[in-house]
């Protein structure tokens, strides 16, 4: 099928060609198994596995694609893709909104994504942090912190009118 002639290798270009072709055209059925063939050899190939899936998807086969679906997720998540595995298990969460593994899934993925944004610097460990230099004046919150700060003192300090 997408084997090479001079000897007999896997020619994932040649088969790639040939599953694209093969949707272009509508042939879903013929699709899926040429996009299942080129998965079976790579399956770290996450497009043509989440093509595959869309596949399935098209061809009623929402099962087999929540199965290619949370195997992709599954692998991106553990290869540190987190904002794209996310994305996969919400496809995943679409064909079932009750897929407990992916709820889960998608709830550690959002506090692993939480904590790599709001956690501590990614500074080596053997290297130390400069001491800020002494001020008397103390230092100035963040733009969002000072602008809640600000707003927060602003209307506590509006007397309440509808209580006189």
């Amino acid at each position: 099928m997408a084997k090479s002639a001079t000897d007999g290798r896997f020619d994932r270009r040649s088969a790639l060609d040939k599953a694209q072709s093969l949707m272009q055209q509508g042939k879903v059925p013929q699709a899926i198994e040429a996009y299942e063939q080129v998965v079976r050899h790579d399956p770290t190939d996450w497009s043509s596995a989440n093509t595959l899936g869309d596949l399935l998807v098209r061809a009623g086969l929402s099962q087999q694609a929540i199965r290619e679906y949370t195997r992709i997720a599954d692998d991106l998540a553990k290869a540190g893709f987190l904002a794209r595995a996310g994305a996969i298990y919400k496809k995943v969460l679409r064909l079932n909104p009750e897929h407990v593994d992916a709820l889960r899934e998608t709830e550690s993925l959002q506090v692993q994504r939480f904590a790599q944004v709001s956690g501590p610097s990614r500074q080596p460990a053997n290297q130390v942090s400069p001491e800020p230099a002494p001020s008397s004046a103390p230092s100035p919150l963040p733009e969002p912190a000072r602008l809640a700060f600000e707003a927060t003192s602003q209307t506590e300090a509006i007397p309440d009118s509808s209580r006189a």
